[in-house]
């Protein structure tokens, strides 16, 4: 049987020391399948350089041939795309409970049938041990060369030390280098990006801000994370730990929060505090999960638990609106699915606190993208431009 291998049994070194093959595998991602004549337009490389550039990277099995298109002059051509075939990424989303693995082409699109769940270990080296055997286990069922991992993750990650600084839902990662751990273990690139940032770049490269510059994204899963995109950089602060919306006060003499303090944001708008909200009152323990089918199909009442939870969801909104005057605001999370009047509802309470200038410049917009997405983005944009995040966006053409 044919087995994933990783990328170090073959040498690919043109495509990290290559500037041309850079930005011709950077274009496909963006663009998608391209003639040569098209991906010569779009990166200004020549057309002989381009001819050299495809010949190497289809030896090399990055990309391949697809269909036949017709060129505005000239004879029909086939596209080039990122290949889908015998390479693969694998992509790997970090949470306070359950981590996930799975693997996809060039293209970013994920194999439905290559997905690992487990359980988050609680001590570091179970960890990164239950992802290398999970990781292991991808690459001997698929027969494909893997040639990266990325990974979406929770906490402070200090970029340029690309190290977990503090992480209040996941302890057991702090002060640690998860990315060079994995890379180390499992002998592929890794490219490890702060999990507000992985939504950004899912939404940048596969979702609706693919052509827009001014957009932030406010994650209300399992704790609250936001990420901001101006003029097509994300905004990471000095060394990256940019972005901790969720652990603002706005009740000092609130619940406890992971992080130390008391009356965060993330304890009372997000995925997370619902589910606690919902399960205090009716003395069990509910997940976002059961909780969300439970009420579509009205088998509990939680109103007062729902308003609170999208009252203070509207002050999170509204702060960001007003601080950043994003053109977009994404909102990632489950807790909107529950009835079909939430969003509305949410729409309303931010209009009230949102100042009503930037609030007019603002669409406020479900995220289309998730974590396994960005995480498979981060890598794929690692290897073909040298960097986990684009540090520009090129102008829509």
């Amino acid at each position: 049987m044919n087995s994933m291998k990783n990328a170090r049994t073959k040498p690919r070194g043109s495509l990290l020391r290559h500037l041309s093959e850079r930005e011709v595998l950077g274009v496909l991602q963006g663009h998608g399948p391209l003639s040569r004549a098209e991906i010569a337009r779009r990166t200004g490389i020549s057309g002989p350089t381009v001819t050299r550039t495809i010949s190497a990277l289809l030896q090399a099995g990055l990309v391949e041939e697809g269909d036949m298109r017709q060129q505005p002059l000239g004879r029909p051509g086939r596209v080039l795309r990122l290949a889908t075939k015998k390479v693969a990424v694998l992509g790997a989303v970090v949470g306070a409970k359950r981590c996930e693995l799975v693997s996809a082409g060039l293209d970013g699109q994920i194999h439905s049938e290559c997905l690992r769940t487990f359980v988050t270990p609680s001590l570091y080296g179970d960890f990164v041990n239950a992802f290398v055997r999970q990781a292991q286990g991808l690459m001997a069922e698929h027969p494909a060369q893997v040639q990266g991992l990325g990974i979406s993750m929770p906490g402070l990650l200090n970029r340029r030390e690309r190290r977990t600084v503090f992480s209040p839902n996941l302890h057991q990662t702090d002060g640690q280098r998860l990315g060079e751990d994995l890379r180390e273990r499992l002998g592929v690139e890794t490219a490890i990006l702060q999990e507000s940032h992985a939504l950004c770049l899912a939404e940048m490269t596969y979702g609706a801000a693919r052509d827009v510059a001014d957009f932030a994204m406010l994650d209300i899963s399992e704790g609250m994370g936001l990420g901001v995109v101006h003029g097509g950089n994300i905004l990471e602060g000095h060394s990256g730990l940019g972005g901790e919306l969720g652990h603002v006060t706005v009740d000092i003499h609130g619940k406890p929060c992971g992080c130390g303090n008391r009356g965060c944001l993330e304890t009372v708008a997000t995925d997370t505090a619902l589910a606690a909200a919902i399960s205090a009152r009716l003395g069990r323990k509910y997940t976002i999960e059961e909780i969300v089918p439970l009420l579509q199909r009205d088998e509990i009442a939680c109103e007062d638990e729902l308003t609170e939870v999208l009252e203070y969801l509207a002050v999170a909104l509204a702060a960001v609106i007003n601080l950043f005057n994003p053109n977009k605001l994404f909102i990632h999370g489950r807790l909107l699915d529950a009835r079909l009047d939430l969003f509305e509802r949410l729409l309303e309470r931010t209009r009230r606190r949102a100042l009503a200038p930037a609030m007019a410049d603002c669409t406020l917009v479900r995220a289309q993208g998730n974590k396994r997405l960005g995480a498979i983005a981060g890598i794929i944009h690692r290897l073909t431009t040298g960097r986990a995040e684009p540090l520009e966006r090129s102008s829509p053409s």
